[in-house]
C-alpha cells in the first residue's frame, strides 16, 4: 500500500498536471494515515531542490517528522548518504529542522554515535554543509561534529 502511494505521488511530480499539487497532497495525506515509519525512508527521495512549490516539500518534512525523534533521525541518518548526494538542499534543511529541536537534536547526538565511519563522514559533510548555510547553527553543529 505504501509503495503504491509513492508511486502515485512520484507520477504526480513527474506530470505536473492540471490539480497535481492536491492529488500529491491527498496521497501525502493517505501515506500519512498509514503511520508507518518505513514511510520516512520512501519520502526523503521526493524530496527535490528543483520542485515547482517548496511547500510540497515541507509537506513532506511535516509527514516524516510525525514519528517518534528516535525513529526519525534514525531513518535520516540510514539514508543520508543518498539522501544529500540527490538532494543537498533539502538535507541541510531537515537538518536545521532537527537542530531547532532540543529533543531531536538529542536523539540525533544519540543515533550518530554509534555509526560507523562512512556515515559518519556524510554526517560530518552535511554539517558542514548547515554551518556554511547559517551561522545560528555553527554552535550545534560543532557539539555534533565533536560526537563523532
Amino acid at each position: 500500500m505504501l509503495a503504491d502511494f509513492i508511486v502515485k505521488m512520484q507520477n504526480e511530480l513527474k506530470a505536473h498536471g492540471d490539480g497535481y499539487v492536491q492529488r500529491f497532497e491527498d496521497y501525502l495525506g493517505q501515506v500519512a494515515a498509514l503511520n508507518d515509519p518505513a514511510c520516512i525512508a520512501e519520502l526523503l527521495p521526493l524530496l527535490d531542490d528543483d520542485a515547482e512549490y517548496d511547500e510540497m516539500m515541507f509537506s513532506i518534512i511535516r509527514t516524516i517528522e510525525r514519528f517518534d525523534d528516535a525513529t526519525y533521525v534514525r531513518s535520516i541518518v540510514d539514508q543520508l548518504g543518498s539522501f544529500f548526494a540527490a538532494s543537498p538542499r533539502w538535507a541541510v534543511i531537515v537538518h536545521m529542522r532537527i537542530l531547532n529541536s532540543l529533543p531531536t537534536l538529542a536523539a540525533y547526538a544519540d543515533c550518530i554515535k554509534t555509526l560507523p565511519n562512512d556515515k559518519r563522514g556524510v554526517v560530518r559533510r552535511v554539517l558542514e554543509a548547515v554551518r556554511k548555510k547559517n551561522a545560528k547553527f555553527i554552535a550545534p553543529c560543532d557539539s555534533l561534529l565533536a560526537v563523532i
